[in-house]
């Protein structure tokens, strides 16, 4: 998997980084809560290119990121300026407890055997009331494309994998149009859910 971002670094930066995800973001942060000693602290779970992990830092939060990808990690810590690890969703642990989990495009990489065991290390390291963010593209089943597997999820999919999570209160779903040039028929799942 991460042969293709390493082989199509640029290209993958190019068509991403300027996609206008503020809509998402702001539902995201609306649902972030507030921190008494400091910025609310807010992790992008497979950054890509950086895109969101800056929008993040410029607004003023404590802002971390990680990446399955080496070549992905590189771009975030250029173009975000903040901490950036190299990890997998399937190994994921963190220090600390975040009030916020930004998952932009990046969990759909998961199989979907291992995505309850992914989502419950993810809601371990949220504080009582902190927000997830996740999206998958529309579809049923996983397939592999350009070397990359994908999860594609329904509304109805995903609100059973967080239900049976048993971590979150209701989720906030919607579903919105790829923005990358040429992509417009290409649908995604959104969600935020918040922790109990």
């Amino acid at each position: 998997m991460t042969n293709y971002y390493e082989s199509n670094t640029n290209a993958f930066i190019a068509t991403t980084r300027d996609v206008d995800m503020s809509d998402a973001r702001e539902r995201f942060l609306a649902a972030v809560p507030a921190r008494a000693d400091g910025p609310a602290r807010i992790l992008d779970a497979g950054s890509g290119s950086g895109r969101d992990a800056l929008a993040f830092r410029v607004s003023g939060y404590d802002v971390k990121a990680f990446d399955a990808s080496p070549a992905m990690v590189a771009a975030t810590q250029a173009h975000a300026a903040v901490e950036t690890r190299l990890m997998r969703f399937e190994d994921f642990a963190w220090e600390h407890s975040l009030e916020g989990i930004w998952a932009c495009a990046s969990l759909l990489h998961v199989a979907v055997v291992d995505l309850p065991g992914v989502i419950d290390r993810l809601s371990a390291h949220l504080v009582p009331d902190g927000a997830l963010y996740l999206s998958f593209k529309r579809g049923t089943g996983e397939r592999v494309k350009d070397g990359r597997r994908f999860t594609d999820m329904t509304a109805e999919n995903l609100a059973a994998l967080l239900d049976g999570c048993g971590a979150f209160n209701e989720p906030d779903f919607w579903e919105s149009r790829d923005c990358r040039p040429g992509r417009a028929s290409e649908v995604w799942v959104n969600a935020v859910v918040k922790k109990a």
